[in-house]
């Protein structure tokens, strides 16, 4: 993030500095409980957590918009709204701002931010406000912030939506919709549903729109739900496409081979995965560190498309003869292929579309 907005990230050092001394920011900056955070901690996140979650958040977007269907889709739009569940300080949704300025020009950009914590929403807009907006020259960027806890079911946020953006804003659906980091809260880990979620974008997103989510999964993680959270997601994706193969609109392409094999009912040849991620890094500087440095991050993000356009897209991504990495373990990468009894002839990342292969004719 320090090259991608070293304005901004030159504040938040500056906001760090004026910490007690003595306040651990590594520990308190990483406590998974964010819904109640406290302005310090808040702080301590944004030297932890922001400058990841921004540089993974401008990735993931740059590699959906680099495939030219999904971008010319976009081009299309007047208007793009957008549904930013769970965003903190906003990270991931400065990430998505910095990532529309690159790809589109003259576009109407409407972000309804969902946050549980008041301090921190009210830290989000005023970032946007003074180190964010400052900067977008090519679009025209709202920020509504939404004051809501999500909850099981996400019956509270479905009124939230109906009482702030849908009636005022004359909006039906949404034509991106993202969480980063959200499921393994505490506030929300072990009751709340990744089947719940797909439903959820199911039915608010657009046909031939996108949708990320994103999640901390390494394997060495203190947190047990960082080492789940891949499985339990491909898991309850592969049941929710089973349950409504009638009404699904909603594609996943990646991880490439995990939701492959599940959907074509070869789950048995992921037996005795540890789970699938890969690395992203960010030049930041940590509490505990004295200068910048590149560092790396384990994520596992699903991105999905929905509508004909993405089942186009991953008609795409199923070659056999691709070993796509799902993870590295011991520094050595490991591949699986959509068939596991097929030989390995080329290399991809399985979380990262690239130039998708297109059969021209």
């Amino acid at each position: 993030m320090r090259h991608l907005n070293p304005t901004l990230y030159e504040v938040i050092d500056e906001w760090f500095k004026e910490l007690p001394h003595d306040y651990e920011v590594k520990k308190e900056g990483n406590t998974r409980d964010n819904l109640h955070n406290t302005q310090e901690q808040i702080v301590a996140c944004l030297v932890e957590q922001f400058p990841m979650s921004y540089r993974q958040s401008y990735e993931v977007y740059c590699d959906l918009f680099k495939q030219r269907e999904i971008l010319s889709t976009y081009e299309a739009l007047d208007t793009i709204n957008v549904l930013a569940l769970a965003t903190g300080s906003g990270g991931d949704v400065f990430g998505l701002i910095h990532a529309c300025e690159r790809f589109f020009k003259g576009k109407k950009i409407n972000i309804f931010s969902v946050e549980g914590n008041e301090d921190a929403l009210q830290s989000q807009t005023n970032l946007f406000k003074h180190y964010v907006s400052v900067n977008v020259i090519h679009n025209d960027v709202q920020l509504t912030p939404i004051l809501t806890v999500l909850e099981a079911g996400l019956g509270r946020l479905k009124g939230a939506l109906q009482q702030q953006c849908f009636k005022p804003y004359g909006i039906e659906k949404f034509d991106v919709i993202q969480g980063f980091k959200w499921m393994n809260e505490r506030s929300i880990r072990g009751w709340f549903h990744c089947y719940d979620f797909y439903l959820f974008l199911n039915q608010h997103l657009f046909p031939n729109r996108i949708a990320v989510w994103l999640e901390e999964a390494d394997l060495r993680s203190i947190h047990r739900s960082d080492h789940e959270i891949a499985l339990r997601a491909v898991r309850e994706y592969a049941m929710y496409c089973r349950r409504f193969q009638g009404k699904n609109q909603l594609t996943a392409l990646t991880p490439t081979p995990c939701i492959a094999r599940h959907l074509n009912g070869k789950s048995q040849e992921c037996r005795g995965c540890l789970g699938c991620y890969y690395e992203v890094e960010a030049c930041v500087k940590l509490a505990h560190q004295k200068s910048y440095r590149w560092q790396s991050q384990s994520v596992f993000v699903m991105k999905f498309v929905s509508g004909p356009l993405g089942q186009q897209l991953a008609k795409w991504l199923q070659d056999e003869e691709v070993g796509y990495q799902t993870s590295s373990i011991d520094d050595l990468p490991h591949f699986c292929t959509l068939d596991a009894k097929t030989e390995v002839k080329r290399q991809a990342n399985a979380f990262v579309l690239g130039t998708l292969t297109r059969e021209e004719g």
